[in-house]
């Protein structure tokens, strides 16, 4: 999702329970992606997608809508009276946010369950599911302290999706509740890690447990839908009317030829930030063929919005930029032609490499 993604380390899959080569071509998802074709994208800590070769405007990176309205109980100490005595072992030292000092007193170190304690208190909103945490992480293996992999070296801060089913089970409970500012000392055994099977290519047995200190540098919460200001309708494009559960309906002008070139035009100006590339965003989107107004696919329906990486290249070429510049709370139509969506080939079998598509997407937060 990000262009930080770190390809082929503990890191880039340590979110997700099992590899990219094992989930499904079509899960949570339809057949269409916006995701470029052939390029697997990691997406977990780093904000990277678990793309499929299959096009499908879906992606595997998404966030429960309404998930924004509500923040969880602020992080405490989390594990039973054993476990969090086995956390004791390990001291870290040094200020929130830069790279800490780890050492353990005695090893090898496991629990029961996920476990955690808070070495310095955050503030502000507490992380629920649907929000956006973004941190830094180091983590050792439990049996002998060895570091597997840490963000502080490169600077590479994570955003992360806080999404039950869309992160290994031990970290997303390790991260209800962080607030920013806070760092957060956890052990995941490996049943709420990668199981019995372990990750071997990564040095992860099926036996071991992850040790995990985790800075919190910031807690956010995607907006429902655009919020802003309504921009004038401008005569011989599609027509949109909003519901707020199933989206926007998008009407074809009858008859009319599609555009030869890309229209990139507001229809709600949000009053966010504005996007640069390289960010984190997180739409909600409906896509429609232009010649049969026919919708190909929807984020709406499924209430899980599409996270990716603005200018990383990671999504059709009209995605790719489109947005950079754009406010965070617009609401924005696309009319796209092949080139710049799914060029001569298509996707098939419903968007084929003649077909001109219009999108309408709504921006609900970038970071």
């Amino acid at each position: 999702m990000t262009s930080r993604c770190l390809r082929g380390s503990v890191l880039s899959h340590a979110l997700r329970p099992t590899p990219p080569s094992t989930r499904g071509a079509n899960s949570r998802a339809t057949a269409y992606r916006i995701v470029l074709p052939g390029i697997a994208v990691l997406l977990a800590v780093a904000g990277c997608t678990t793309g499929s070769t299959n096009p499908s405007p879906t992606g595997t990176s998404s966030i429960s809508a309404g998930a924004s309205s509500a923040a969880a109980t602020p992080a405490g100490p989390l594990g039973s009276a054993t476990d969090l005595a086995s956390l004791a072992a390990v001291t870290v030292s040094g200020p929130s946010g830069a790279v800490p000092g780890v050492s353990f007193a005695t090893k090898p170190l496991a629990v029961a369950a996920t476990s955690r304690t808070v070495v310095t208190p955050g503030t502000g909103v507490a992380a629920g599911e649907g929000m956006t945490v973004k941190a830094h992480f180091s983590i050792f293996k439990g049996t002998d302290a060895t570091l597997l992999n840490s963000t502080y070296t490169d600077g590479a801060v994570q955003t992360i999706d806080l999404q039950k089913g869309e992160l290994l089970p031990g970290l997303y409970t390790a991260l209800q509740g962080a607030q920013s500012g806070s760092r957060l000392l956890a052990v995941i055994p490996p049943a709420e890690a990668f199981g019995p099977t372990g990750r071997p290519e990564l040095g992860v047995s099926g036996t071991e447990n992850l040790v995990w200190i985790i800075d919190v540098l910031g807690v956010s919460a995607p907006l429902a839908k655009a919020q802003g200001t309504p921009v004038a309708p401008v005569a011989g494009l599609p027509t949109v009317t909003f519901d707020d559960t199933a989206g926007p309906t998008i009407t074809v002008p009858a008859g009319a030829a599609a555009p030869g070139s890309l229209v990139n035009q507001l229809l709600i100006e949000g009053d966010g930030p504005a996007i640069a590339s390289g960010q984190t965003v997180t739409v909600h989107y409906t896509g429609v063929l232009w010649k049969d107004g026919s919708v190909f696919d929807s984020s709406w329906p499924r209430k899980s919005p599409f996270t990716f990486a603005a200018g990383g290249g990671q999504v059709i070429k009209a995605w790719d930029q489109g947005f950079i510049g754009k406010k965070v709370g617009s609401r924005v139509l696309l009319v796209v032609p092949p080139a710049d969506g799914y060029g001569a080939a298509g996707s098939p079998p419903k968007i084929s490499g003649t077909d001109t598509l219009v999108f309408v997407v709504d921006i609900l937060a970038a970071s």
